[in-house]
Order: C-alpha cells, then sequence, then structure tokens
C-alpha cells in the first residue's frame, strides 16, 4: 500500500522540480539582452536595382555589435564594414528590446545608433553630434532577410 504513495509523492516532486526548471528557463530567456537575442540575424534596407542597398547583421559581441554590407552601383559589389577594427564602437545600453550603439568618427564627430525591433521590422535612429552638438536625426526601417549574405560580392579593398 505505501508502494503507489511513494510513486505519487515521487511523480508529484518530479512535476515540481519540472515545473521550477521551465520558470528558471523562461525568466533565464526575458534577461537576455538585445545582442544574444538577435544575434546572428540578417536585415535589408533597399534593393540594388534601386542603387541603395544595405545589410546589417547583429553579433553578439558588445566590441563588434553589428556589421554591414552596403550596396556600390558603380563597381556592382558591397562594401564591407566592421566596427569592431576601428576600436571606435561602445555599447552604451543594452536591453531586451533595444541596444544603444555609440560610434566615434573622430575626436569631434560621433554617432549614437538606436535599435528596436518590432516584428519584422528594425527600426535605427542615428543622431549624429559634431563637437557634442546633435547635427543631425535620421530614421529608417530594416526588414528581417533570409539572403544569404556569403553569397555577395564583396569589394576588393
Amino acid at each position: 500500500m505505501k508502494t503507489p504513495f511513494l510513486r505519487i509523492k515521487a511523480f508529484a516532486l518530479l512535476v515540481i522540480i519540472a515545473i521550477f526548471f521551465s520558470a528558471f528557463n523562461l525568466k533565464e530567456k526575458k534577461d537576455k539582452s538585445f545582442l544574444e537575442t538577435y544575434k546572428g540575424t540578417l536585415w535589408k534596407y533597399g534593393e540594388p536595382k534601386d542603387g541603395l542597398t544595405i545589410y546589417a547583421q547583429i553579433n553578439v559581441s558588445e566590441s563588434d555589435p553589428f556589421e554591414i554590407w552596403l550596396y556600390d552601383v558603380i563597381d556592382d559589389c558591397y562594401l564591407y564594414e566592421r566596427f569592431s577594427k576601428s576600436g571606435s564602437t561602445k555599447v552604451l545600453e543594452n536591453r531586451k528590446n533595444r541596444v544603444k550603439i555609440k560610434i566615434v568618427e573622430s575626436s569631434a564627430e560621433y554617432g549614437i545608433f538606436t535599435l528596436t525591433i518590432e516584428r519584422n521590422e528594425l527600426k535605427v535612429e542615428l543622431d549624429s553630434f559634431i563637437n557634442g552638438k546633435l547635427f543631425k536625426e535620421e530614421q529608417f526601417t530594416l526588414n528581417r532577410s533570409n539572403d544569404k549574405i556569403e553569397q555577395l560580392s564583396v569589394c576588393e579593398k
């Protein structure tokens, strides 16, 4: 008679443990940063036939948060830029739904990119500064892409 009761207790204990770990994993997923959540995703703006195409890939690394490919209509290839090479990139904020990245162009010029994702759209706000003063504000949207980035023709440097 004790055996069925012990089995029920053991089963109940396993269910409680499973629920605990499941809740822990859900919390862990909610706590991921923007870069962790969207690492490896590819985003696209425009089409080559229109003369302007930009691809952006989000990376998990704060020292290398994203890389871009910009279509060069004259040479019919893509200019590739990885911002980590210059050492001028700094992640200012990295929350689940938003990342803010500062890119320094020179001692007087820098830009702050704010990236957010809504459905299959990457919203980008770019604030450009000269001598610490806001010079220009731009907003644009990239769409999620399944294109094969490794098949792009990259321009020779």
